[in-house]
C-alpha cells in the first residue's frame, strides 16, 4: 500500500482520484463512502496539520454530476499512526447500473492506493474525462496501475 495525492502530482485541486461501480441489484441504495487515506502527523511536534478541504462527487455511468461534497480532512483522516479509513455518510441515493465515486484529496489527504498491474476500476478525473490510473515507471518502461482504496455501503 502507498499514498497517492493528484494534487502533488499535478498540482491542480480539479483532478481526483475516482473508481467505478456497478449497483449489485437494481435500486441499490448507496448510503455511506469510505476512503483510505491519511491527513498526516508531526511526529516532533506532536501536532496534526491545519484543517484544509477534501471533496467528493458522486457521478453517473456518464460522469454527471449526482451529489458533491466537501469538508475538512482532518474530520475523517486523523490518525498519529498512518491512514485510516473515513466514512462519510450521504444523502440515501438509489443507484442503477454503473457509478463512480471521485475523491479530490487536494493535497489534505494522500489516499491509499495499491500498486497493481492493471488500474481495474481505478481513475483520474479531471472534472470532464476519466483516465486509467496508471504511469509509465521512467527506469523501467513498466505500467504501473493504482487501485485507490474507496468503498461504497448500502442496500
Amino acid at each position: 500500500m502507498t499514498l497517492f495525492s493528484s494534487y502533488d502530482l499535478f498540482g491542480s485541486f480539479g483532478i481526483g482520484e475516482a473508481v467505478k461501480f456497478s449497483a449489485p441489484a437494481s435500486g441499490f441504495n448507496l448510503e455511506k463512502l469510505r476512503i483510505l487515506a491519511w491527513s498526516g502527523f508531526n511526529e516532533t511536534t506532536q501536532t496534526y496539520p491545519a484543517e484544509r478541504d477534501i471533496m467528493i462527487e458522486i457521478r453517473d455511468q456518464d460522469l454527471n454530476l449526482l451529489y458533491k461534497f466537501a469538508d475538512g480532512q482532518n474530520n475523517y483522516f486523523l490518525s498519529p499512526e498512518g491512514p485510516v479509513f473515513g466514512e462519510m455518510e450521504i444523502p440515501e441515493m438509489k443507484m442503477t447500473g454503473d457509478f463512480y465515486v471521485v475523491f479530490y484529496d487536494r493535497g489534505a489527504a494522500p489516499i491509499g492506493a495499491a500498486e497493481v498491474s492493471d488500474s481495474g476500476n481505478s481513475y483520474l478525473f479531471n472534472g470532464v474525462e476519466a483516465f486509467p490510473a496508471e504511469f509509465v515507471d521512467q527506469d523501467t518502461n513498466e505500467t504501473i496501475g493504482y487501485n485507490w482504496m474507496i468503498e461504497v455501503i448500502g442496500e
